[in-house]
């Protein structure tokens, strides 16, 4: 916009002038002093037309790349999040079907690998046995021969001699009965009774043993079959079976913002932006619904009231505690005008709350 600029001053004068005047009497010369002051007025024009002409051009070029690099942020976001869902679906199917492709796996393996020992320790007890009926029947075979042999021999050689020497044998027996025979026969029993216990603790201990690893694969084997019986009755578990008799409201938070300046990455009106906030957890649907009531609310000054004294020392309140407990560690020279720059604002701005909802 071109301007003129008018400067006013007072130009100050003075000096001294000599003259002579002729005698009437007695002639001479004289001088007087004069000074004063004379206004000066100056006005300068300045013609700003073209640079004016140059800045809104420029706006107008801001303008258009503003709305350029909106429509392409606004292409951009949509486009990643489109090739997150994507790649969080693929990653998610595919790190399940591994998981359940492993655990699968690992059930055949470890079935194969029980059924195998198992087989194995089969078909060695079976040959084992076999073995040892074979071993029993040729030692008893070739047994039999000699010892119905040697039965003979003793027995009649046994018959020879008590026969000669009656007496003595009957003493000898009688005193190896009393002093020896039934001695020896019980430490015998004790030691006989002894082997075969600690024969059976071990093979009870080997009993409980396998019984205890195979109980343990079961177990395990358990686990895994049933986990997803176990995830579905801990979700059941939290859930209540209760009717509702109608739509029930859900109430969401939602923080509306609005400022002065131009950011290319919301969509300006006019002077000023705005942009709303709400909890991720929204779909996509939900959020477009609520922005268009939040944007018809927000714009409708007529709504909006200025906070009650009890609201604004609540919020001044909670506003000071969150500020200085931010700005307690930070004490560098640009941290502290930042400060005090936030407190100032604060205490400058009108803070205003929403009277009612328009229909």
């Amino acid at each position: 916009m071109s301007y003129k600029q008018t400067y006013s001053a007072n130009i100050p004068y003075s000096g001294t002038i000599s003259y002579t005047y002729p005698a009437s009497k007695n002639g001479g010369s004289s001088s007087v002093s004069y000074h004063g002051e004379v206004p000066l007025n100056v006005t300068i024009n300045v013609n700003t037309n073209p640079f004016d002409s140059s800045v809104d051009n420029c706006n107008k070029i801001i303008d258009r790349l503003t709305g350029s690099v909106v429509a392409m942020n606004a292409a951009q976001s949509v486009a990643i999040r489109q090739t997150a869902k994507e790649v969080s679906k693929s990653l998610i199917d595919g790190f399940f079907g591994v998981i359940n492709t492993e655990l699968s796996q690992q059930l055949q393996a470890l079935d194969s690998a029980i059924k195998a020992s198992l087989g194995l320790i089969q078909e060695q007890s079976r040959a084992v046995s076999i073995q040892k009926n074979v071993m029993e029947i040729d030692y008893n075979r070739i047994s039999s021969r000699y010892l119905a042999l040697f039965a003979d021999l003793d027995n009649e050689c046994y018959k020879r001699i008590y026969a000669l020497d009656k007496q003595s044998f009957y003493l000898s027996e009688k005193a190896q009965k009393q002093l020896l025979i039934d001695q020896g026969a019980n430490a015998t029993a004790l030691s006989l009774l002894g082997i075969l216990e600690e024969s059976s603790s071990k093979i009870f201990l080997l009993v409980s043993r396998l019984n205890r690893k195979v109980k343990e694969v079961l177990k395990t084997l358990h686990k895994y079959i049933t986990q997803e019986h176990r995830l579905n009755y801990l979700v059941n578990s939290l859930l209540f079976n209760e009717s509702a008799p109608g739509n029930t409201p859900i109430y969401v938070p939602i923080i509306c913002a609005e400022a002065d300046a131009v950011d290319s990455s919301v969509i300006n009106h006019g002077t000023t932006y705005r942009e709303t906030f709400m909890p991720v957890y929204l779909g996509e649907e939900q959020k477009k619904a609520i922005t268009g009531k939040i944007g018809a609310i927000c714009l409708n000054n007529s709504i909006w009231r200025l906070l009650e004294a009890g609201e604004k020392e609540t919020l001044n309140k909670e506003f000071n505690a969150l500020t200085e407990q931010y700005f307690e560690t930070k004490t560098s020279e640009t941290e502290q005008r930042v400060y005090k720059a936030m407190l100032s604002l604060w205490q400058n701005s009108n803070q205003l709350s929403l009277g009612g909802s328009s229909s």
